[in-house]
């Protein structure tokens, strides 16, 4: 049995007769394991220039087996794998960039519960706590993390420590850390929401962080379902709590207004100036793309990092993280997918892809060695090290709320044109409708 091979797969399982998925309705019933032809199909959204490693990591998996693969990058993934589907083209894998979306195909039947083609259980496991919850549907999984990002990160300049800071690990120290640097005549947060017509998706990631430290992973997913209204006091708290951060003088850059305005993408690059223009920036794993190309260079000789404390007085008690990733579903049960899905799931998967850089794993046992650059090596370990994992809040909800309301209704709480409830009413009648 190859190395990366978790569960069992055997000639005994092998039929005559199989089950590839039917598009448009099928029954979530793999069948049995049909022989391979050496050959798979994968349809994802990671696309062409960001798949080097992903492609690195396939090449070794057909090195070892003999199993050709070929990964097809979608520039509408949504779109297209709902077409195949229903058209009866399915992949034989897809890679989904929202855990969403895998439930809305599990539930018209369309995709093959894991459980039936191999061993499930020992990912919860290796896996960072709380992600595979995303795809565990009626207790059947239906997907195999592939990677992971990280949004619960606070950025610092590289002189952090020696400027006699200390890194928090509560809520109330990061708020009296706060205090601290205004003392000091020093800027705590740089912050830019500014995103063309996306603007507004920063904001709603700082509520995403504060609901989930503030009530816990079991109130948020209530509420990312809609069984919690949006306009339930605790969202309303957790908006203003937002707001006192942006609102509290001098600790943001440029104030309210000026976050509203600042493009997203050059909010963190006061963090290097000669004199740092801010000492905090949080942020995903992503936004390194957008610093300086020397800082670039050598993150972890120009660049501090922490992870955005819980320890929320009352809330919950762990470290949570928000973050993003891609799930890899079967549409098509034989022995080469099974064989690729528990390569998938094995805690040595991505080694290619970590040295490519841009990529974390999402298992709490792959060697953080691999890692091209130190500072990713950093970053994951603070993953690991996380109490739960929660998917993006607003990828998870209705696009007209996710991508629309939620992100227009924060724009108008910082801009001062509506109240933290006033914005939550608008957004849950917006659900509503």
């Amino acid at each position: 049995m190859r190395k990366w091979q978790i569960g069992a797969v055997v000639a005994g399982l092998l039929a005559v007769t199989g089950c590839g998925v039917p598009g448009g309705g099928g029954s979530n019933d793999a069948g049995e394991t049909e022989k391979g032809d050496g050959s798979l199909q994968i349809l994802g959204a990671i696309p062409e220039g960001e798949a080097v490693g992903l492609n690195a990591a396939l090449d070794a998996f057909t090195k070892e087996t003999g199993i050709e693969v070929t990964y097809t990058p979608s520039t509408d993934f949504t779109t297209e794998i709902r077409t195949k589907v229903n058209g009866n083209d399915a992949p034989d894998i897809a890679l989904f960039p929202q855990p969403g979306l895998v439930g809305d195909l599990t539930e018209s039947g369309d995709t093959l519960p894991l459980d039936d083609l191999m061993d499930v259980k020992s990912l919860d496991d290796t896996m960072i706590p709380g992600l595979m919850d995303s795809v565990t549907i009626d207790d059947k999984t239906y997907g195999v993390p592939i990677r992971v990002s990280m949004k619960s990160l606070v950025w610092t300049p590289k002189n952090f420590e020696q400027s006699g800071y200390k890194t928090p690990t509560t809520w109330d120290e990061l708020r009296a850390l706060e205090d601290q640097m205004i003392a000091k005549g020093q800027t705590p947060w740089c912050l830019g929401a500014e995103a063309g017509a996306d603007t507004g998706w920063v904001y709603t990631d700082w509520v995403e962080e504060i609901v989930l430290r503030q009530e816990g992973p079991e109130f948020y997913d209530k509420w990312t379902n809609h069984e919690i209204p949006f306009n339930d006091p605790k969202i309303v708290e957790a908006i203003e709590t937002m707001g006192d951060i942006i609102n509290k003088p001098k600790n943001v850059r440029g104030g309210a207004d000026g976050t509203l305005s600042e493009p997203f993408g050059d909010s963190p690059l006061p963090l290097f100036d000669a004199k740092p223009g801010c000492q905090l920036h949080r942020q995903a794993n992503f936004i390194t793309t957008f610093f300086p190309k020397d800082v670039q260079a050598d993150l972890a000789g120009n660049v501090g990092v922490f992870a955005l404390p819980g320890g929320m007085e009352g809330g919950f008690e762990g470290n949570p993280v928000l973050g993003a990733g891609d799930m890899a579903t079967a549409f098509t049960n034989d022995t080469d997918v099974v064989e690729l899905m528990e390569f998938f799931a094995s805690p040595d998967f991505g080694a290619e892809w970590a040295k490519s850089g841009g990529w974390l794993s999402p298992s709490v046992e792959f060697d953080n060695a691999n890692y091209a650059d130190p500072m990713f090596g950093e970053i994951a370990t603070l993953l690991q090290d996380a109490d739960t994992f929660r998917f993006d809040g607003s990828d998870l909800m209705p696009a007209q709320v996710g991508a629309g309301t939620f992100w227009s209704e924060m724009n108008a709480y910082v801009g001062g044109e509506k109240s933290a409830q006033e914005a939550a009413d608008a957004i849950e009648e917006s659900w509503r409708g």
